[in-house]
């Protein structure tokens, strides 16, 4: 440990030691239990350096161990960590898509991932280096020439068989025709590299963002997706490829996923019955708009079920809300809208994408069905619906994605859906913001899938009277004392120590209900979804100095905090540098508040870019919950 670690740690144990060897505070194991600690601390009073050890053990962690999980409840029981736009490494605009950034998601226990799918080209030498906008162009060009050429070989036929009095239709296989056959093919296939069929890629559509290709893409899923767990993950498609190029998705999907898809079946198609997650182990959902089999393979509109956030500079879409009334008057767009196959909308079997109109619509009672709300849709749901819109979420599947606005990657309060029962509420991973800050805290040590809390679940229903568990909700004090801390990482940009002047900031984020108070409420919920924090529950200690700072033993307090809802609420540790204007964010850590443990503890935090570092943080934390 770091001296100002060590100096503080040596005062408690002689508190401590003073406390256990006074008669009439009992033996060793109640002075810890006083502390929060219990016997796991008791065993600790024989030395100074036992009692060292065993604050440089994991069994000092403020952040409690995982718990096995229950598994048995039906998958729309739990809250899924969900990720928007998985493929960016960047912002909205003009960042590169990678596939690697699938597998980042997935090994740090990520469970939802998304992929918008646009229609490929041939690639070649030259044109493999161009951006997406320019491929197309050289593509078009291409095809343009050959359409041309064909046209006029056409044209000379006719001409000559005209000038011959001839009244037969011209043979395909006369030489004219294999010779416009033969130049057509040299104009289109003129590149040896360029492969037999165009394959899918992955992008942001109509940005400047670079492609991926979509089989590499289900390549680096298969490869990590059953890494940090084997618990199942759910790919949320947004189709915007022709037809023949969904074809060549659901060969690549079946090929590469061979083995780890539902196996479709006419029980599984008719059935009402949601599985439990333990079923699924292993297992790769896909989200996709249903297509109805009489359909066939006609085309239908939508995007995997999911509405369009309008790009800045496009025209502004309509927005469904729960009573069918579009938000705006705006022109809808004039872009053609695209196609989903039904051979590629039968793969979803659990997780079946269909267009939000409002809760009453036939295809909300579907158990199967999933509605794809952007934060606004459910701001709109929740200030004029809140009721139906917790209900449907109790037993069915909501996802809610951030705002297409949100063009520097930012991220919407996922806490705020959590508490409205959303399963999926999806984030931007790439920034590390409060909303990523909490989705750590909601989902510790890399577990993908969290059971809701009871009251939110639909196994809470009673099968005869439908009247649902409540929801307990209980009065919170809350005591953290900040001593000391090591290793702190210092902001981006910084590589001075002694210029860096480190304070704790500590946060608390919890509901705060008042059903008397419709307008506050509704204010409160604004501040969640626009990212504004509320400086109620904030507290701050003074600055230091260093990396290994001593903040002696400030007291942050947080009295009397009620309608809480323990597994819904979180304590954020920040650490940032105090100097002129901005304050830079150096580490960080989130802890949701039924993991985080009493007593003396330590704080593992994380940097700024989200990676986990050897920073810790001394602290002595009292909880009480009545």
């Amino acid at each position: 440990f770091s001296p100002s670690i060590s100096s503080h740690l040596a005062r408690i144990y002689k508190s401590l030691s003073s406390e256990a060897s006074t008669a009439q505070h009992g033996p060793p194991s109640a002075a810890a239990d006083r502390c929060g600690q219990g016997s796991e601390l008791a065993s600790s009073f024989a030395s100074l350096s036992a009692f060292s050890a065993y604050m440089a053990s994991s069994a000092s962690d403020a952040l409690a161990p995982v718990k096995e999980q229950d598994l048995s409840a039906p998958i729309t029981d739990y809250y899924v960590s969900s990720s928007h736009n998985t493929y960016l490494t960047g912002n909205q605009l003009y960042s590169e898509a990678a596939a690697s950034a699938y597998t980042h998601v997935l090994l740090n226990g990520g469970r939802c991932v998304e992929i918008d799918v646009w229609d490929g080209d041939y690639e070649s030498s030259s044109s493999a280096d161009l951006s997406p906008g320019d491929r197309k162009s050289f593509h078009g060009e291409k095809e343009l020439a050959a359409k041309t050429l064909a046209r006029l070989s056409s044209k000379l036929e006719g001409l000559m068989h005209h000038q011959t009095g001839s009244r037969e239709r011209p043979s395909s296989n006369s030489p004219s025709s294999r010779g416009a056959a033969a130049a057509v093919a040299h104009t289109s296939d003129a590149d040896p590299q360029i492969p037999a069929r165009a394959e899918p890629r992955v992008l942001h559509g109509h940005t400047l963002t670079k492609s991926t290709s979509f089989r590499d893409v289900c390549c680096a899923i298969r490869d990590s997706a059953f890494v940090a767990s084997d618990l199942p993950i759910i790919v949320s498609l947004e189709i915007h490829a022709c037809l023949e190029q969904q074809e060549t998705m659901v060969e690549i999907i079946k090929d590469v996923w061979q083995g780890l898809l539902v196996e479709v079946t006419p029980e599984l198609e008719n059935s009402t019955r949601l599985p439990s997650l333990g079923e699924l182990k292993r297992k790769i959902l896909l989200k996709v708009k249903s297509v109805p089999a009489s359909i066939g393979e006609q085309a239908v509109s939508a995007a995997a079920g999911e509405p369009q956030e309008p790009n800045k500079g496009e025209p502004k879409t309509k927005e469904p809300i729960p009573g069918g009334t579009p938000i705006g008057s705006e022109a809808p767009p004039t872009a053609k809208p695209s196609k989903v196959l039904q051979a590629l909308s039968k793969l979803a079997v659990y997780t079946k994408g269909y267009h939000f109109r409002h809760f009453a619509q036939p295809e909300a009672k579907l158990p199967t069905h999933v509605f794809s709300l952007s934060e606004s849709a459910t701001k709109d749901a929740h200030e004029n619906h809140g009721e139906a819109l917790f209900e449907h979420n109790r037993s069915f599947w909501m996802r809610v994605f951030p705002s297409g606005m949100r063009i520097t990657s930012s991220n919407l309060d996922p806490s705020f859906c959590w508490r409205r029962g959303v399963q999926m509420a999806a984030l931007n991973w790439q920034n590390v913001d409060k909303g990523m800050m909490l989705n750590q805290g909601m989902f510790p040590r890399k577990q993908g899938w969290v059971l809701k809390p009871p009251g939110y679940r639909s196994s809470d229903l009673s099968p005869s009277d439908l009247n649902a568990l409540p929801i307990k909700r209980q009065t919170l004090d809350l005591s953290i004392e900040i001593f000391a801390a090591q290793k702190i990482p210092l902001p981006p940009g910084e590589s001075n120590g002694n210029r860096f002047h480190p304070y704790v900031s500590c946060q608390l984020h919890v509901e705060q209900p008042d059903d008397t108070d419709i307008a506050a409420i509704a204010a409160a919920n604004r501040d969640e979804l626009s990212d504004s924090d509320n400086t109620t529950w904030k507290r701050t200690t003074k600055s230091a100095t260093g990396t290994d700072p001593d903040f002696g033993a400030a007291k942050l307090q947080f009295p009397s905090v009620a309608g809480i809802v323990d597994a819904l609420s979180f304590v954020r540790f920040k650490i940032k540098d105090d100097e002129i204007g901005r304050d830079a964010l150096a580490a960080w850590a989130c802890i949701r508040l039924d993991c985080l443990q009493q007593g003396y503890r330590l704080v593992h935090l994380w940097d700024a870019q989200g990676v986990q570092t050897d920073g810790v943080l001394l602290v002595r934390i009292e909880k009480t919950l009545s």
